[in-house]
């Protein structure tokens, strides 16, 4: 169990730091997909996209990406539950609960996308006009994706900072420091 802001720290520095890789690791996919991917998908003749399971499918680059992030941003929240973080720094779990929040609304926003907007891009006998169109409905979901993760990244750093910001000054007692000024 830990004791200390510097105990908080020293156990969780680890376990958030791979947490805030894997939202950039998605987040900057994400990106390159909207910048290069989508462009290119609206220059392809309809049901060219490479299938689910192939070589080539975004599936094989986001899957284990998204499965190994949305539990290890649970666990997190769950190691810091029962490690009593909010006894030591209040709002702990507030914070890192809203990061773990987000990413499953990015998550689910994946989901719908996937399942709803990505079969167009596999139907041969889908027009040009219907694919552009999906691609702009794509985009606006990858958006809203992004915004999700930075938000869940800005939640779980603003509590990072919080706790390198806390400086203990009496046994038993915490004061919030002046940020090193």
């Amino acid at each position: 169990m830990t004791r200390s802001v510097a105990d908080l720290r020293r156990h969780y520095r680890g376990h958030a730091g791979l947490v805030l890789l894997l939202m950039a690791w998605w987040g900057f996919g994400n990106l390159y997909e909207a910048v290069t991917v989508i462009p290119w998908l609206a220059t392809l003749p309809p049901g060219s996209m490479a299938g689910q399971l192939e070589i080539g499918s975004p599936l094989f680059y986001f899957l284990p990406v998204v499965t190994c992030l949305l539990a290890l941003v649970w666990v997190l929240v769950i190691r810091l539950i029962r490690g009593g973080a909010d006894g030591i720094m209040p709002g702990s779990v507030r914070s890192v609960r809203g990061a773990a929040m987000l990413v499953t609304l990015a998550v689910i926003t994946t989901a719908i996308l996937v399942t709803t907007v990505n079969p167009a891009f596999h139907d041969p006998t889908a027009t040009i006009d219907a694919i552009r169109a999906t691609l702009v409905i794509w985009e606006v979901g990858n958006a809203l994706r992004m915004t999700l993760l930075a938000s869940a990244a800005v939640f779980l750093l603003g509590w990072r900072v919080r706790l390198a910001d806390v400086v203990p000054v009496q046994a038993g007692s915490l004061q919030i420091g002046d940020g090193g000024r």
